[in-house]
Parts: structure tokens; sequence; C-alpha cells
């Protein structure tokens, strides 16, 4: 076999095919830099959600605004609202005297002066500047660890979603190879005149039927996998993952006014929300003290070239005629306003958020207990028996098929209520404010 080709045209080919290969490099390494490092690999899920957390953008641009806040506390800190201003001239003076002698003589003389101005700081408006500036960093710190709450939570939702929707694509997988089995055995039967014909009409409609439920579950698991991916920077598989059972405490209480006075005690979104007041106030304050200008300093030295010589000070009022801060006024004080009641929506949000979490949490704790141990391993074996009756035709198609489909409904209920049961006391710990290791991990 022989291969004609054009060598110039091969050469431009190859050299395309370089540059696209290192575009893709530098775009890999550039995405890096952006993402942030790739977590390690790690199995236990809040160590996962931790490294969420910090490759976050949303909690690193929070981290960024901390440290511009940080910058603004050192203008705040400065001594003078600007720095010196120095001016100065020179010039050169000529002067004519007539003389009864010689008619008129001429004589020279250089002026100069040196001045220097510096504006001050009156009435309190560096001290209420480094006020505001304090604030903004103690309500940065709250707004921080605002995100970083949500993100976490969400994070471990996320994880036992994962979790979950790995073992329910599992046991759609088993319930579709049992039908297919079934599959099997009704067309035997049927050939051998021992069924009906629509028998396998029927295990063809359950095969389709058990198949997108398996579909389903399994882009629903992709999915999750691929977000997962997304936020931890690696490949991951479900045996990364540790077992784990997720508990509150038994002495965990119940109360609705408790629980919603212990957000209120607790959740960061309320410390903002009064740290955004006191900073409405301060900047009130802060307008009014605006009325009262500043003044500009200054001290001369200038010499006129005649043997005179001055040394002297200055001072600078600007008159506050036709800007007078009303209406900066206005806006401050409409400020206070919406910081109240932004406040408030807060409160009602919270409250709003324990009252639906709790209802979660005391109807799937219902929910779950009914799905003891020994039901679920009755329910297990029982599949495991009528895949063997199955095998040897011990049973009727329509009874096999009717018998799996409840089995198999009953393991998917389990599965999606224990999913929502967890979520359920994540979602429970997040809106009361209370940290992740109040929750007992068990393996």
């Amino acid at each position: 076999m022989f291969l004609f080709f054009n060598s110039k045209k091969s050469k431009v080919h190859w050299f395309r095919l370089g540059i696209l290969i290192l575009s893709i490099h530098f775009t890999q390494l550039e995405s890096q830099n952006i993402l942030g490092k790739p977590c390690q690999k790690m199995t236990t899920m809040i160590e996962m959600s931790e490294c969420i957390v910090t490759r976050h953008p949303d909690f690193q641009l929070e981290e960024i605004k901390l440290k511009e806040i940080s910058g603004r506390k050192k203008i705040a800190s400065y001594f003078f609202p600007s720095n010196p201003n120095v001016s100065g001239y020179l010039a050169n003076r000529n002067e004519e005297t007539a003389t009864s002698l010689f008619g008129s003589s001429s004589s020279s003389a250089s002026n100069f002066q040196v001045m220097v101005n510096q504006e001050i700081y009156t009435n309190g408006k560096r001290e209420i500047a480094i006020q505001i500036a304090d604030e903004e960093f103690r309500a940065q710190v709250f707004r921080l660890e605002t995100v970083k709450r949500i993100l976490t939570f969400e994070a471990l939702k996320k994880i036992i979603r994962f979790h979950y929707l790995f073992l329910e694509k599992e046991n759609s997988l088993n319930s579709l190879n049992l039908v297919k089995e079934l599959k099997k055995v009704s067309k035997a039967r049927i050939n051998e005149g021992l069924s009906p014909g629509i028998d396998e009409s029927l295990s063809e409609s359950e095969e389709i039927r058990i198949f997108k439920i398996w579909n389903q579950t399994h882009r629903q698991y992709e999915n999750a996998k691929s977000e997962l991916e997304v936020l931890l920077g690696i490949q991951i598989e479900s045996s990364d993952f540790e077992t784990f059972q997720m508990k509150l405490p038994n002495s965990f209480p119940k109360d609705k006014t408790e629980l919603v006075k212990t957000a209120f005690q607790y959740r960061p979104e309320v410390f903002l929300t009064e740290k955004e007041i006191e900073i409405a106030l301060l900047r009130h304050n802060e307008v009014r003290k605006q009325k009262i200008p500043n003044v500009s300093l200054g001290a001369f030295a200038q010499n006129d070239g005649f043997n005179e010589r001055v040394v002297g000070g200055m001072i600078s009022l600007p008159l506050i005629l036709w800007r007078d801060f009303e209406g900066e006024s206005i806006i401050s004080a409409s400020k206070i306003d919406s910081t109240k009641v932004i406040q408030e929506s807060v409160a009602r949000n919270i409250k709003q958020e324990v009252l639906f979490a709790l209802t979660n949490f005391l109807t799937l704790s219902e929910e779950i207990n009914l799905y003891d141990e020994n039901k679920m391993e009755r329910a297990e074996s029982d599949l495991k028996n009528l895949q063997e009756a199955i095998r040897f035709g011990k049973i009727k198609i329509i009874d096999a098929i009717n018998h799996q489909r409840i089995l198999l409904q009953t393991k998917l209920n389990y599965l999606n209520t224990k999913s929502e049961y967890e979520v359920s006391q994540i979602e429970l710990i997040r809106v009361l404010g209370l940290p992740t290791d109040i929750l007992e991990i068990r393996p």
C-alpha cells in the first residue's frame, strides 16, 4: 500500500496541529489558575466540603473584598486628608530713579516666595472614618462567614445526593437485569406452550418501564458526579466516599420558638444586618460633619529683593454656600431606613427557613421510621427469591412483574426518603446557624 501526499501541505498541517495542542495546553493551565488548585483525594465529606468552599469563586471573592477593606482601614488612619502643597515663585524687579547729576539710574532685584499648605481634619472626620472602616471590616467578616456556611452546607447536600443516587442507580440496574431474565424465561415458556403470548408483551413493557427508571437515575447520577468534579477539580468515583450515616443528637430540641431563638442567636446574617445599620448611622453622621469643612493651614517666606523679608502664616476656610450637603444627608438617612427594612426581611426569612426545615425534618423522621432494617432486609431477600422463582418457572409472569414492581418501588422509596432525611438534618443545622460537627456521622 502506497501513500501519496504533498509534503508542503503536510508541514502546514503538522504546524497547525502543534499550535492547537499548545493552545489547549495553555488554556488548561489558565483554567487551573482561574479555578484554583484541585482538591487532593479525600474520603470524608467534611474535608471535601471544606475544599469545595476554598476553591469556590464566591468565597474567594469575599476574601478579596476583606483584603480591600483592610486597605480602606489604612486609608482612614491617615492623619491628614491630603498631602501638603508646596508652591513658590521667582520674579525679577527693575527700578529706575532720576538724579540731578546723572539724569537717571536703574536697579534690579529678585523676588521669591515659598509657601506650604496643609489641609487638616476638623469636626472629628478622621475618627468617624476610622469607625466606619472598622465596622465595614467586621461586617465583611460576617458576610464571609455567611457565604462560607451557605457553600459548606450546599456541598454537603450535593455529596449526600450523589451517594444515594449511586445506590438508586445500582438498585435500578439490578431490577433491569432481573426483568431481562424474566423476558428470557417468558419467551422460553411461550415457545414450550406453558404460557400465553401476552406474557412476552408484559415482560417487554416492564423492561421498558424499568429501563426508563434506570436511565433517569443514571442521568441524575452523572449530572451530580460532573457537578462535584467541577467543584473539586478532580475525577471522582462512588468508591472514593466512605459509607456514612448522619444523625442529629437525641437531645436536639424540637420546639419551634426555641429553635427560632437559636437561629437569631447564631446566624451570621443577623449580625451582618446589625453591622450594616451601624455603618449607615455612622455614614449619616459623617455627612452631617461635612457641613463644617476642613481648613487648610499655610506658612510662607517672602523676599522682595530690597532687604524686605516677610515670614507669615495663613488659613483657608471653604464657604458652605451652594452645596450645603442636604442632598447627601437625605440619601444617608434613606440608607438607614433601607437597612432596617432589610433587617426585618432577613429576620422573616430566617424564621420561615427554620419553620420549613423543622417541618421537613419531623415529617421525614416519621417516614424514615417506617423503613426499619428488618423490613428492608426482608424486601432484599424477597427480590433474590423472586429471581430464583423466575429462573425455575415457579411463578407466573404477571405475578413476578407485580411482585418485582412493589419491591423495587419500596427500595427506591427508601433510598429517596433516606437521602431527603439526611439533607433535612443538614438544612436544619444550617438554618439554626450551628456548626457541622453537631451532627453524629456514623459509619
